[in-house]
């Protein structure tokens, strides 16, 4: 082997490290930080069904306040306010809930998740919070809900916060990022090492 060819050789798998160790940095899936982005609100859809509830999203990014139905009409509704998963990972926010009416029971507040309801909310409480966190893949329907019982004696209402949800764009994983930049610098080092002494073997 000439000491060209063993330079090449050994560059090639330097570099061939390196491209590899930037490819799996670049994989970490990112988050979206509050309602912006993917999940800024103009990209949710609030559902009414025999419901008159509405969403303020005048907090936003930081957060959303969802409340719930009250039209009077005795009879069950339901409020939501829906987007699509932009990626696959862990949704997560925080809640805080009160109502009107004389139990949480009556106006239950929880997350859905592909059509599903997961109630959050405890009866007999009229003030009450959490934190909540859970998995979603890409493009299924996710969101946060409302229900009334009997659309009368008051509604509930809910304000979202600290909201975080899968991206698109995956983003350099910090704690890779000086161990690449290093491997980089190897790679120039080297360089100038079999370029003042090249290989014979």
């Amino acid at each position: 082997m000439t000491p060209s060819t063993s330079l090449k050789a050994s560059l090639a798998t330097l570099a061939g490290v390196a491209i590899g160790a930037l490819s799996i940095t670049l994989t970490e899936p990112a988050q979206a930080l509050g309602f912006t982005g993917s999940y800024a609100p103009s990209n949710f859809t609030l559902t009414n069904f025999n419901a008159d509830g509405l969403v303020n999203t005048s907090g936003a990014p930081g957060s959303i306040s969802l409340t719930g139905g009250n039209n009077g009409s005795g009879s069950l509704g339901f409020t939501g306010f829906l987007t699509t998963a932009a990626g696959n990972g862990l949704v997560s926010f925080n809640w805080n809930y009160s109502t009107q009416d004389t139990d949480a029971v009556f106006d239950p507040f929880g997350y859905v998740l592909d059509g599903e309801f997961f109630r959050l909310t405890n009866s007999r409480l009229t003030q009450q919070s959490g934190t909540i966190s859970f998995d979603v893949a890409l493009g299924e329907t996710f969101g946060f809900g409302i229900f009334t019982t009997d659309n009368i004696f008051g509604r509930g209402s809910a304000t979202i916060s600290s909201f975080n949800a899968p991206d698109a764009t995956p983003i350099p994983a910090p704690a890779l990022l000086p161990g690449l930049i290093g491997l980089g610098l190897g790679v120039l080092r080297k360089r100038k090492t079999l370029g003042e002494n090249p290989s014979f073997d």
